[in-house]
């Protein structure tokens, strides 16, 4: 029984090391391409970034994610923007940025360097602490 428990425990944490180490891969694999994406073209420079990845059918999108975005928005105002992108409607923007489901956000620091993904649901406190990270920086 203990040896079951333990094969559990290590694939487990080999599980959330390639979770990790993807993560980090594709936050590295975007920092050479934000400045130039097409995705960004509204925003203003200087300014951190959430950019966040949805879809028409996506019930945790609409549900928990997008209400939490909002928050976002009147808590931090002009000093953060959120860019929102319909995944469906530009895959070439999904397949850029390494989306492979709805909802991602990406938080970018004010040179648009990608620091976070949240691949699923982020909730107001991870947005706001990876937010903190990104503007005291």
């Amino acid at each position: 029984m203990l040896e079951r428990l333990l094969i559990a425990l290590l694939i487990a944490a080999a599980a959330l090391f390639i979770w990790r180490a993807l993560n980090r891969r594709s936050l590295r694999r975007l920092g050479a391409q934000t400045a130039i994406d097409p995705t960004l073209a509204a925003a203003t420079p200087g300014t951190p970034v959430i950019v966040y990845f949805t879809t028409p059918f996506c019930a945790p999108c609409r549900t928990q994610q997008k209400p939490t975005l909002r928050e976002i928005a009147a808590q931090f105002g002009a000093s953060v923007q959120i860019v929102e992108v319909d995944a469906t409607a530009e895959p070439e923007a999904a397949d850029r940025w390494g989306v492979f489901s709805a909802p991602t956000t990406f938080v970018l620091d004010a040179s648009y360097q990608p620091r976070y993904v949240n691949r699923g649901v982020a909730t107001g406190d991870t947005l706001r602490e990876q937010l903190a990270a990104v503007r005291s920086a």
